[in-house]
């Protein structure tokens, strides 16, 4: 029985479409990041959230898809007969592999930064829950001013 692969292109391409809009996102939410606007994300996040389940829905469909006709889930599907007459399943794969590669980068990227400004805000939380200026911490000599530094043994 032969596969039907101008369908499993055509899900991969659609799969790429909505990888692509994804990255798209994922670039507009890194701006926002870089440059602190704060408004744009409340508006990106549910946008990029409703694309994620896309794309999860998108991939299931097309694993759904591989696993009803016994193909192994990997690049080594692509050794099937009927897929590699079609070149454009091939090319799709690997369009979609880069893109999926793309969306981790900027992903990961996207993460260091928030965690980065996280740490930032933390800190300067810290900072302004500290104790202020408090003149009995240390005095001229580097020892704690204020507190009983009790008796000397001479003078005890």
């Amino acid at each position: 029985m032969s596969l039907d692969t101008d369908y499993f292109a055509q899900l991969m391409s659609s799969e790429l479409d909505v990888s692509k809009q994804l990255f798209t996102l994922l670039q507009q939410e890194l701006d926002a990041v870089q440059h602190q606007r704060t408004a744009d994300l409340d508006t990106l996040n549910p946008a990029k959230a409703q694309q994620v389940a896309d794309l999860k829905q998108q991939a299931g469909i097309r694993l759904k898809w591989m696993q009803s006709h016994e193909l192994p889930l990997t690049p080594e599907c692509l050794c099937h007969p009927d897929l590699q007459q079609n070149t454009s399943v091939l090319e799709l794969w690997q369009q979609l592999a880069a893109q999926y590669d793309l969306n981790r980068q900027i992903s990961e990227r996207l993460s260091e930064m928030v965690i980065a400004l996280r740490f930032r805000a933390e800190q300067k939380l810290r900072i302004l829950h500290a104790r202020q200026n408090d003149p009995h911490l240390y005095n001229e000599n580097g020892k704690t001013a204020g507190a009983n530094p009790g008796f000397k043994s001479i003078e005890a």
